[in-house]
């Protein structure tokens, strides 16, 4: 099921300039039973609840969260979310 989910292509990090260790964040409730398969996939936990403004990857090399949802989905984040 997990390979259903696999991102196309992976963006580089903001903060390393690096994208071997970025990651994506996966929300809600998880096709698989243990986190460790999810984690050998390349995906991290991000918890039950995704907002627009919600991180879309993480980068293990430099702990950075970046990419919001609402960024992916093609609308600027220039409101406030409320």
């Amino acid at each position: 099921m997990i390979e259903n989910m696999k991102p196309r292509r992976t963006p580089v990090c903001p903060r390393c300039d690096r994208n071997d260790d970025v990651k994506k964040i996966a929300y809600g409730r998880l096709p698989c039973d243990e986190p460790l398969e999810l984690a050998q996939e390349g995906y991290v936990l991000g918890g039950c609840c995704i907002r627009p403004d919600s991180p879309e990857w993480y980068c293990d090399a430099c702990e950075e969260s970046f990419g919001t949802w609402r960024e992916s989905w093609g609308e600027p984040l220039s409101d406030s979310i409320q």
